[in-house]
């Protein structure tokens, strides 16, 4: 999956010569905590909801509440900016985007493309992927199973799934604690898992855990 697919698109930008109590009304009023600064479809930096607190808390030891506001008001936003801003390529897939969003403990990634801004994936885009991946909002049932890491296990309890005539909503594996074992979770398109869970635990795959999801 390509973050050409899932990125945002429709941007909402600010320049450098904007005002930091601008850029923080936008902020507080569209509900999003970064905005990218741009200089004509070219991003030049990045400023945030810590970006605009840091320079607020800055001179509040020494200034009047009156002065504070003043030299608050003047603040630009290439004066708070980050401007080491890491970037993707659209054409990068969401899970290296998203290794890149928790390696560098960062809350978006604005995508370039030929030197041009062109869209921003967030936080909150790689969750509501991971929800829509994992088939988190569709009513049925899930099932996860401790097999033999090894080829053919997978294949092997889709095909006893499919004897049963359900849809696979979602399939996802992951390391056990068991050395030489993964935990296979999968989300079926049927509340009536029992007849499945049997064939599984009779061929050898035995179920850990299964429940109606509605």
């Amino acid at each position: 999956m390509l973050v050409r697919k899932k990125m945002k698109k429709d941007l909402i930008t600010i320049t450098k010569d904007d005002r930091m109590t601008t850029a923080k009304k936008i902020l507080r009023e569209k509900n999003i905590r970064h905005l990218p600064v741009v200089d004509g479809k070219k991003l030049i930096g990045l400023v945030s909801n810590m970006d605009i607190r840091k320079a607020e808390a800055s001179p509040a030891t020494s200034l009047e509440i009156r002065e504070l506001h003043y030299l608050l008001d003047k603040l630009t936003v290439g004066e708070i900016m980050t401007r080491n801003v890491i970037t993707i390529s659209p054409d990068i897939s969401v899970e290296e985007a998203t290794t890149l969003l928790h390696d560098n403990k960062i809350g978006c990634l604005p995508v370039v493309e030929d030197g041009n801004l062109v869209g921003i994936l967030t936080e909150n885009d790689v969750m509501e992927i991971l929800i829509e991946v994992m088939g988190m909002k569709e009513k049925g049932s899930r099932i996860e199973i401790l097999v033999e890491d090894k080829p053919g296990a997978l294949a092997d309890m889709t095909r006893i799934i499919k004897e049963h005539n359900v849809n696979i909503i979602s399939v996802v594996t992951d390391t056990a604690e068991e050395i030489g074992k993964r935990l296979v979770v999968f989300k079926l398109k049927t509340f009536y898992f029992e007849p499945i869970k049997k064939a599984l635990e009779a061929s050898g795959y035995p179920v850990q855990y299964a429940k109606i999801e509605k």
